[in-house]
């Protein structure tokens, strides 16, 4: 009869344990943890939490989609009054084809990463029924915007808010 070792065994089902706690670990890491891309036009995918930047939108967008299946444009803000694209835009995607509520109650998703977008926004586009209400500090805090559809000339909002959003709220 041959006896184990159980000084080796432990130590085995010790690395073992270690190894499976680490991968479990790097297996709930959100996707956050990837790095950003450079450029002025930036889209972000609100549900996997991937922001991808590029030299044009659409070179963002097609950054940003994953396999076969398109992603849905919920927002877009311009860094320029009149909905201009050549100073750059950030636009706020999801998976499929997603459609907001129509209501400003509850709040669909709370955006609190812009990248290089934050106090850049110049006039905003929504669409699939949504709207934005922008904050002027991070994690939806501070003084807010009035929901806004869409608006060429964020200056011309209460409070003027052209370069002022850090954050945003999409109901």
């Amino acid at each position: 009869m041959v006896k184990p070792n159980w000084n080796h065994l432990r130590a085995v089902l010790a690395a073992a344990a270690s190894f499976a706690a680490a991968a479990g670990v790097l297996a709930l890491a959100p996707a956050a943890a990837q790095a950003e891309t450079t450029g002025d036009h930036c889209a972000y995918d609100i549900v996997r939490d991937d922001l991808s930047c590029a030299d044009s939108p659409e070179a963002a967008l097609a950054a940003n989609s994953v396999g076969i299946q398109a992603d849905t444009v919920l927002v877009r803000l311009y860094d320029q009054a009149n909905y201009g694209t050549a100073n750059g835009t950030f636009t706020l995607t999801a998976p499929g084809s997603y459609t907001c509520s129509a209501a400003y109650s509850p709040v669909e998703f709370t955006v609190t990463r812009m990248g290089s977008f934050v106090n850049r926004a110049s006039s905003a586009h929504t669409y699939r029924s949504c709207d934005v209400k922008l904050f002027d500090s991070a994690d939806a805090t501070g003084t807010s915007s009035t929901w806004i559809d869409n608006l060429a000339n964020l200056d011309t909002a209460a409070g003027g808010w052209s370069n002022r959003a850090s954050s945003f709220q999409v109901s």
